[in-house]
């Protein structure tokens, strides 16, 4: 794993081996929570360039493991203070973990049936702020949004099954019950 900081590489040796010997995805939850809570403790891995921020996006994400095949991705999402994003999906099981910060995670939860394309209608159904060393958990399935409420750039790292620029990702809008493909995210 050329170029990735020591204790980044391991971490990224101890996923992959997690994920060749289980398959239930709470276990997988667990495990990479488990696993990825240290990097908060120590972050001598981290680097300034992770902070970096596209402005019209209003997050900047840096990709630390990208795997052969579309699998485990690792990156960092630097949050701008006041910005986020809007509700969506992973299709993929995934774990963030504050670093500097809180972000404010918004669980959505579906009413409807998901039938009827392009429309989906979803009430709030819990929010957590995720501060240094806590761990937020991602089904497949769920439906979140992200906010920083805070002064200063917020940085999680974010670790998925799968990389998402690959995933039939959906984003929505719940004023307007819109459910839409998740647009492609400006990654470096």
């Amino acid at each position: 794993m050329d170029g990735l900081h020591p204790r980044m590489a391991r971490f990224v040796g101890e996923v992959e081996a997690l994920m060749a010997r289980e398959t239930a995805v709470d276990a997988i939850l667990s495990g990479v929570a488990a696993l990825a809570a240290p990097l908060a403790e120590n972050r001598d891995w981290l680097e300034p360039r992770f902070y970096a921020a596209d402005e019209d996006q209003g997050f900047g994400i840096s990709i630390l493991h990208q795997a052969p095949e579309h699998g485990l991705l690792v990156e960092t999402i630097a949050w701008l203070p006041g910005r986020g994003v809007a509700p969506h999906d992973h299709q993929t099981w995934g774990v963030v973990v504050g670093l500097d910060g809180a972000e404010t995670n918004v669980d959505w939860r579906r009413l409807d049936d998901g039938a009827t394309a392009g429309f989906a209608d979803l009430e709030v159904a819990a929010e957590t702020v995720a501060g240094p060393g806590d761990c937020v958990l991602l089904r497949p399935d769920d439906i979140h949004s992200v906010r920083n409420d805070g002064a200063a750039t917020a940085l999680s790292l974010h670790v998925y099954g799968r990389t998402l620029a690959h995933m039939a990702r959906s984003e929505f809008d719940p004023i307007a019950k819109v459910q839409r493909p998740c647009p492609q995210r400006v990654r470096r």
